[in-house]
């Protein structure tokens, strides 16, 4: 691999000559205007040549091997007020720009979310659904992206409509977006918001220093002791929404004279009840951080460990009419009074302690090389209610809502248990309303000792070692050479723990959906053909029980060019992928494809993308952006029904899995006047051959329905501008106009996990043109702020709008609908319209208000306090997500039929009240 490496920049880059003649620079130092101390960390961006550097501990900030003429310096962080100064560099000298002062503060933390779980619900299986998004670390100057990250974030606003995979976090330059969903783990961070400020940000698919970099843009978290301001921090947090109370207590060496930095920090997060009734959180985090350098800096050897162990209660989304019967759009179905004290259903544990090692090598004033190695065991446990014949326990299951009484599967009415259903909706009865925990103790100690009531905790735990190295080198005056190489091992193991027995001594370990269709059939029940007819105490494994293991190798290069008017770029990547499945139990419904080594699936992509940039002058640029790659699928989306079976879409439609493919392209003009500063963007992404999975119970039984061959379009208008009218004064406005959408009818395979005779087919999905769902398509933020005397006062009123209901497959399928016939028959066209028409949601719009103060103190000393508040204007309609339920129909002579369908009601997730944050940090 090293000879390959090496060869590959001989070919490509014949001539590494350096210049010899006299150096042409900046320098400077950065302090406190008001404390009159070092300023470190801050990000200072030479405009003109689109490069960047970070002040050290004391400081002082760099740039060499740059073109002499006028520039402008801009100087970024959370901790500071942004600032502008321009610059004549000689040439042939370094240019002395002397000390620059700064206003100190410390950034408002990010307020969405306010009074909202995260993605939650809709799959209790997903690992990451309920984390909380993390305070931001340093963003970058782009107006946008700052304004669209902690104000558009309440409604679950995505920058042109990218998921998570797109977005890649780095710490210390490791990747850590997991293998198996392709996800950054928020929560393994919690609490540690002074250790994660720091970092360097790229935006979309521009080039970095770290990483090859994706559509969705990137982020390196920099946790390196040397990086942090020397001192000590404590924070005390009050908010109003997921958990109460909030501190922290950070404290720094900073870099000392023998070479060794230390950093630490401890924190946590409490409440007893969050804002949504029967949720709490507990929380207590720690990192550490090392760092030693010798040689003068030419060697740096750090180490980190951090973990944020919680426990917390969850909300899930609950139906329209539920929220409108109790006159409360916070309604969480999850929780029940057991002894007089609420107790929660879900309740997720999680801990994800980390290890990372890093070296950093510079090979001389224009080379660096940094190694590292990344490794954390990942813990994650949901909880949830399981039951073995016996009724639904679940509060807001459908049958009992007055919905299904007035117009049921049967087809006929039963008003009269219809208005007795709504009456005890209305009236808030808690037994009928909440979880009813007696009931399930009492049918439990009423039985033989087998439970049919229990609580379950779904495992998904993470081992995951990553080890990359980066090769930093300046060619010359005007070309830079990145390139760097990455091998990453997960191991994901998923299975099922019996948490709370509640009374009862064991559980038999089958699955009620196989006894239910195949009553009598002793094998098709068991979970575990070798071991039949088990019983599961507390704590043990029942179920299902597998292992994903998933490697990946790969290298990635990108060649920067500038010169006075035009600077250039290009790079490309090749990865290698390979997952296979390992049972642990076999299944009694596919007893053949659950158990040992499965199948192994291998994928070679490569990727290219290239940007050019011109300078009109010092203060406009103009800017364009392409790129094409493939992209392996996530094993969470390629397997059929994981739990029980091997099955992939390989099984069915015969075709091989296949690489999805990306092509995405932007143009940009960016302004940089002395009072006016933004990007106006046009930007389209195609996706091709996607893979998408969607689980549910579909009214009979327990589905799968995998989505494959799947094409988006993301296509739209982005602007972000901020306007200083004077040194007090500054507005600030983002928006974007898009529209994200299917751009043909995929391919899908449903998959019934209790029933493997009912074959598993191939059939077309009707969703060309409907709107990818789940977030708003038309999004804005106009702000004002006031500075005077330290004192910080701000204002936003935010829109949002064209959000969409996530459609499901199962309503379009196109073999439900080939005899449909608008002329011969209107009432299955009516039909046929109602099931696959996609709801839009309601507009909405949200202020927010902010206050805050520093105090300087003697010595040097300072406290900040922040004080903000969120608001909903319009409550009427401001749902922050749903999706449709599946879809019950007749069965007629073997075949679904349109008759009498049964469309069960949607969920939704809702945002409402005011809602207050107020932070007091202590700098000593």
């Amino acid at each position: 691999m090293k000879q390959t490496f090496v060869l590959l920049l001989t070919l490509l880059f014949p001539a590494l000559l350096f210049s010899q003649e006299s150096e042409t620079g900046i320098e400077g130092r950065v302090i406190g205007s008001e404390s009159k101390q070092p300023v470190p960390g801050v990000i200072v961006t030479l405009n003109g040549e689109n490069r960047q550097t970070r002040t050290d501990v004391k400081g002082a900030f760099f740039f060499n091997n740059m073109s002499p003429g006028k520039d402008v310096l801009i100087f970024n962080s959370v901790g500071i007020a942004p600032k502008n100064i321009l610059v004549d560099v000689a040439k042939g000298v370094v240019t002395d720009v002397g000390t620059i002062e700064v206003v100190e503060l410390t950034a408002t933390e990010d307020l969405s979310l306010v009074g909202v779980v995260d993605e939650a619900m809709v799959d209790d299986d997903v690992e990451g659904a309920s984390q909380e998004i993390s305070s931001k670390v340093i963003l970058s100057n782009d107006v946008f992206l700052n304004k669209a990250a902690y104000q558009l974030s309440p409604m679950r606003f995505r920058a042109r409509g990218y998921e998570s995979p797109y977005e890649k976090k780095y710490i210390n330059g490791i990747s850590f977006n997991d293998q198996l969903r392709g996800v950054f783990n928020y929560s393994s961070i919690g609490a540690l918001n002074d250790m994660t400020r720091n970092g360097d940000v790229v935006n979309y698919s521009a080039p970095s220093a770290f990483t090859y970099g994706s559509i969705g843009g990137a982020e390196n978290i920099n946790m390196r002791a040397s990086g942090y301001t020397p001192g000590s921090k404590a924070t005390l947090t009050y908010t109003n929404r997921n958990y109460y109370l909030r501190g922290m207590v950070t404290y720094s060496t900073g870099l000392m004279d023998n070479g060794w930095a230390f950093s630490a920090s401890v924190g946590g997060r409490y409440s007893h009840e969050g804002a949504i009734d029967g949720t709490f959180y507990r929380n207590f985090s720690y990192a550490l951080s090392a760092e030693k350098q010798w040689q003068g800096g030419k060697h740096s050897l750090s180490i980190v460990t951090f973990g944020s162990p919680v426990v917390r209660g969850q909300q899930s989304a609950s139906y329209q009419q539920v929220y409108e019967y109790l006159d409360n759009y916070l309604y969480n179905p999850n929780w029940g009074y057991q002894d007089g004290k609420k107790r929660n259903a879900k309740v997720v544990k999680a801990f994800d302690p980390t290890l990372i090692l890093s070296h950093i090598w510079k090979i001389n004033d224009d080379m660096t090389l940094t190694t590292g190695l990344g490794t954390h065991y990942g813990r994650y446990g949901n909880t949830a209610l399981n039951w073995y014949n016996a009724p639904d326990p679940r509060p807001d299951y459908y049958r009992q809502l007055p919905s299904y009484f007035k117009y049921s599967v049967e087809g006929f009415d039963n008003q009269e248990g219809a208005d007795r259903c709504e009456l005890l909706w209305r009236r808030n009865d808690t037994s009928y309303t909440q979880v009813n925990w007696d009931r399930m103790y009492l049918t439990n100690a009423l039985g033989d000792g087998a439970a049919q009531y229990m609580v379950e905790e779904r495992r998904s735990d993470l081992f995951e070692t990553t080890l990359n190295s980066t090769l930093n080198a300046r060619l010359s005056d005007h070309h830079i050479l990145i390139a760097g190489i990455e091998g990453r091992s997960t191991l994901s193991r998923q299975f099922k723990t019996v948490n709370d027995l509640l009374g009862a001594s064991y559980v038999w370990d089958y699955d009620k959906y196989a006894e239910q269709d195949f009553y009598g059939d002793k094998l098709r029940k068991q979970n575990d053909l070798n071991r039949p007819d088990r019983k599961v105490y507390e704590g043990g494994i029942f179920g299902y029980n597998f292992d994903l293991n998933i490697f990946k190798a790969g290298g990635w290069i990108v060649d920067q060019y500038t010169s006075a008017k035009l600077d250039a770029y290009y790079g490309m990547k090749i990865d290698y992928t390979s997952f296979y499945r390992d049972g642990k139990m076999r299944n009694g419904r596919y007893p053949g494809d659950s158990y040992g080594k499965g199948s192994t699936y291998t994928f070679v992509d490569m990727a290219v993308k290239g940007g050019l940039t011109y300078k009109i002058n010092g203060r406009h640029f103009l800017t364009a952006n392409v790129s094409y790659g493939t992209e392996a699928p996530l094993p969470n989306y390629v397997y059929l029904s994981p739990r029980i079976s091997d099955y992939t879409t390989t099984s069915v439609s015969k075709e091989d899995l296949k690489s999805g493919r990306v092509f995405s392209a932007d143009i940009n003009y960016i302004f940089s006047l002395p009072s006016l500063t933004g990007r106006v963007s046009l930007f389209q992404t195609n996706f091709y051959d996607q893979m998408d999975r969607n689980s549910y119970f579909n009214g009979t039984s327990y589905l799968n329905h995998v989505l494959y061959n799947m094409n988006k379009v993301h296509r739209g208008i982005e602007l972000g501008a901020t306007y200083k009218l004077d040194n007090h004064w500054s507005f600030d406005l983002a928006g974007t106009i898009s529209e994200y959408y299917y751009s043909n009818n995929p391919m899908g395979v449903e998959n019934y996990e209790a029933d493997p005779e009912n074959e598993d087919k191939s059939s077309t999905v009707y969703m060309k043109n409907l709107h990818v769902g789940g977030m708003p398509q038309f999004a804005g933020t106009l702000g004002v702020r006031y500075f005077i005397n330290y004192w910080f006062l701000g204002a936003n009123l935010n829109a949002f709008g064209r959000n969409y209901v996530d459609v499901s497959p199962s309503r379009r399928l196109a073999e439900t609908y080939d005899q449909v016939d608008p002329v011969a028959d209107p009432v299955q066209y009516q039909y046929y319209k109602e099931t696959v028409a996609q709801e839009r949601f309601g507009s909405a719009c949200t202020v927010d208000l902010s206050i805050g103060k520093i105090f300087y103190l003697p010595h040097r000393q300072s406290i900040n306090f922040n004080l903000s508040v969120n608001n909903v204007l319009n409550k009427t309609d401001v749902r922050t997500g749903g999706y449709e339920q599946g879809r019950v129909v007749t069965v007629k002579n073997g075949k679904k039929s349109l008759l009498n369908p049964k469309l069960l009601p949607n969920k939704y997730y809702y945002m409402q009240g005011i809602n207050c944050f107020m932070n007091v940090s202590y700098r000593f």
